[in-house]
């Protein structure tokens, strides 16, 4: 479980210290206007 922690925060601190490229931050982007859409139809 110690080792699952330490690569878990050495995979934060790589994740927040690295630039996202762009190809990354349009499929997040993407990934994230679904959920929201998918929650407000859930929500209506």
């Amino acid at each position: 479980m110690l080792y699952t922690l330490f690569i878990l925060a050495v995979g934060i601190l790589i994740g927040w210290n690295v630039p996202q490229p762009p190809w990354a931050r349009d499929l997040q982007d993407r990934a994230v206007r679904s959920v929201k859409a998918m929650l407000d139809k859930i929500n209506r």
